[in-house]
């Protein structure tokens, strides 16, 4: 019985090193170049004059990407009275405390 464990574990031994070899060897290369992707637009095309050529792509993840939101109030829509000496008057309407509406005018004068 005791050969029989021991050989079994030398063929198991074995067939782990015989399957670790196949691996290595299927694994890439990391000197080896990636191959081109199906479908990847050809290279930036390239000056004879010895210009430089910007060439601008997205890449391919760039779909998946949030894009930002635009800008809700870009120009002031407020109605703005402009006073002389830079004062300005500007009416709004606010919620009062017990929900009611009320208008108000704002005056700002710079000092």
């Amino acid at each position: 019985m005791f050969g029989d464990d021991a050989a079994d574990r030398t063929m198991r031994g074995q067939a782990m090193l015989g399957l670790m070899a196949m691996f290595l060897q299927a694994a890439p290369n990391s000197t080896d170049p990636p191959p081109p992707a199906a479908g990847q637009p050809a290279p930036c095309p390239t000056d004879t004059n010895g210009d430089i050529v910007v060439c601008g792509r997205q890449d391919r993840d760039e779909s998946f990407r949030l894009r930002p939101l635009p800008e809700r109030y870009v120009e002031d829509r407020q109605f703005r009275l402009k006073l002389p000496g830079g004062s300005t008057v500007s009416p709004h309407a606010d919620q009062g405390r017990l929900g009611d509406p009320q208008a108000k005018v704002t005056l700002k004068i710079p000092f």
